[in-house]
């Protein structure tokens, strides 16, 4: 009982000690003095800073200035005065630490203070510490028991860092796959292509198929033509859903049949029936969308029939056979004086690429003309007649016929043809 109080008179005295009058007193010649804090100091006058403001003084009027002790100098001797052992004046002298902005000493005090008496629940708290299972854990500890994962120097839930890792591991991907794009543009296309050629090897797709998506609107052909080729090793949903957006992006032929080659590699039927559903909801976006998109409606249907016919799946022909024509409708607002006549040219302004998720697609403008008006007070309908040569194309090469866009001789001959095919390549039909 007499070494407690002993212990804790000592802890008062240190705390007393630490928490003495931290003001710089100046005494002035006049006799009156000032309690401030010393904020600049030249070698004719020196500033000093007051509850109410700040106030400058000449040296020749100061008689002699008491300097505080800093923060630091005031916890070291308060800490040569306490006992290796006093645990309650090491708690408190931390709890000054706090207070006075040394934190790297406050948590010295604290882990000093449960050294001495590991069951200081107070201590422990100003730790982060936490009782889990009826032991005291350090604060990463409890977040670890608790499930978290340390990522970047965060604690996050274990969903949250799996998500923050493959996002930075896909932008190295990117970076990675970007290079490689410049190596096959420029003079060494070997080491280009090396590095698609082994990114499907041991590595995540759930990693390397977005940035291997981006390549595929990459401005140089042969890094699209690499990346649609490493996509087709990737046999995941991703990779193929990947490779059907390319579809609907590509500009070269050359590139779209290498695209096409890889979706048949994966499964022919199923990427037929993915991009007649994909052609069938285009034609149907043409009747809802802005004016501004359905010039890009009609390339990416151009572009998706270009596709079905490099599968070689006859099972598309009824779909192509519809996608022959295309008719597209504008409707533009007009003064109610306007006149109208004859054939006109509409331009379009340019939109983003086309994307495949979940239904969503964006899309890119192009141009039209060969366009001819109806008015009425308020607006103008313009209509556009637009011949899918790329259909017709497709169409021809899948059965040898050349129907050219009679939509109804190519519908005859897939009733004529349908029964020869197994069930499963019959006409598909959208649930």
């Amino acid at each position: 009982m007499t070494r407690l109080l002993h212990i804790t008179a000592i802890a008062l005295a240190v705390i007393a000690l630490a928490g003495a009058s931290r003001a710089d007193i100046i005494h002035l010649r006049n006799g009156n003095a000032m309690e401030g804090e010393i904020v600049e100091e030249t070698d004719d006058t020196v500033k000093v800073k007051l509850p109410a403001g700040s106030i400058t003084f000449k040296k020749d009027d100061i008689k002699r200035i008491e300097r505080k002790l800093s923060p630091l100098k005031q916890y070291e001797r308060a800490l040569a005065r306490l006992e290796d052992d006093d645990s309650v004046g090491h708690y408190f002298l931390g709890v000054w630490c706090q207070k006075a902005g040394l934190a790297k000493q406050a948590e010295a005090e604290f882990l000093q203070t449960i050294a001495i008496n590991p069951n200081h629940e107070d201590a422990r708290k100003e730790l982060g510490h936490e009782m889990h299972g009826g032991k005291w854990l350090t604060k990463d500890d409890a977040l670890r028991a608790k499930g978290f994962v340390k990522y970047k120097g965060k604690w996050l839930t274990q969903d949250q860092a799996d998500k923050l890792i493959a996002a930075d591991e896909q932008r190295k991907w990117r970076r990675t796959f970007k290079q490689a794009a410049g190596l096959l543009c420029g003079r060494k296309q070997g080491e280009g292509r090396a590095v698609f050629e082994e990114a499907s090897v041991g590595h995540a797709p759930a990693v390397v198929v977005p940035a291997l998506r981006s390549i595929t609107r990459h401005k140089c052909a042969l890094a699209r033509e690499e990346a649609a080729k490493a996509l087709g090793r990737f046999r995941t949903p991703e990779a193929f859903e990947a490779l059907i957006e390319a579809v609907l992006n590509e500009r070269d032929n050359e590139v779209l049949e290498v695209i096409a080659a890889n979706l048949k590699a994966l499964n022919s039927k199923r990427a037929a029936r993915h991009l007649m559903r994909v052609l069938r909801d285009l034609r149907k976006a043409l009747t809802a969308a802005r004016n501004d998109d359905k010039p890009s409606i009609v390339k990416a249907a151009g572009r998706a029939s270009a596709a079905m016919g490099m599968l070689g799946e006859k099972m598309v022909v009824p779909e192509l056979a519809r996608s022959l024509v295309l008719t597209v409708n504008y409707l533009q607002l007009v003064d109610s004086t306007t006149t109208t006549g004859g054939p006109m040219t509409s331009s379009l302004s340019s939109l983003g690429p086309i994307t495949v998720n979940d239904g969503t697609v964006n899309l890119e403008a192009a141009t039209t003309s060969g366009v001819t008006i109806s008015t009425s007070s308020k607006t103008t309908k313009l209509i556009s007649t637009y011949y899918n040569e790329k259909a017709s194309a497709a169409l021809r090469r899948l059965t040898g016929e050349r129907f050219s866009f009679d939509r109804r001789k190519w519908l005859e001959w897939w009733a004529t043809h349908k029964p020869a095919f197994p069930p499963e390549e019959h006409e598909f039909e959208l649930n």
